[in-house]
């Protein structure tokens, strides 16, 4: 029998899976019905859905890195505040905070997760252009 996850452990999954780039891993612990809510973009539906936000996202990035540097958690809800650092396909550097709020269900699968960072000041970082 296969020990259940804490939520604290199925959180530290996701950011190694994201990490590593391994999204069979990824998609496997979001449960069949996960809702992924980015900030700045549509919500995602079901682990198919959600699954295929993340290539086409980290595609633009030669490397990057999640660092979670807080984890709280609260029952079945976890918050973490992580840094990002990375580099553009074009090797700009890249490095935003961002907050993650991820509810696990019983099954210790991701049901919901919400990502929130400033979208304008990473899309300047990304893009190189300064808008005032």
């Amino acid at each position: 029998m296969v020990a259940m996850r804490t939520p604290e452990q199925t959180v530290r999954a996701y950011f190694d899976a994201v990490n590593a780039r391994d999204y069979e891993a990824l998609a496997a612990l979001f449960a069949d019905d996960a809702e992924l809510r980015p900030v700045g973009s549509r919500a995602r539906r079901g682990r198919e859905d959600v699954a295929a936000y993340y290539p086409p996202l980290l595609a633009g990035f030669a490397e990057s890195h999640d660092e979670p540097t807080r984890i709280s958690v609260a029952g079945q809800v976890v918050t973490a505040e992580i840094t990002f650092t990375g580099r553009t396909a074009d090797g700009a550097p890249v490095t935003f905070d961002a907050v993650d709020v991820i509810d696990v269900d019983d099954d210790g699968r991701i049901a919901r997760l919400s990502l929130w960072y400033d979208t304008r000041a990473v899309a300047k970082q990304v893009t190189g252009h300064q808008r005032h």
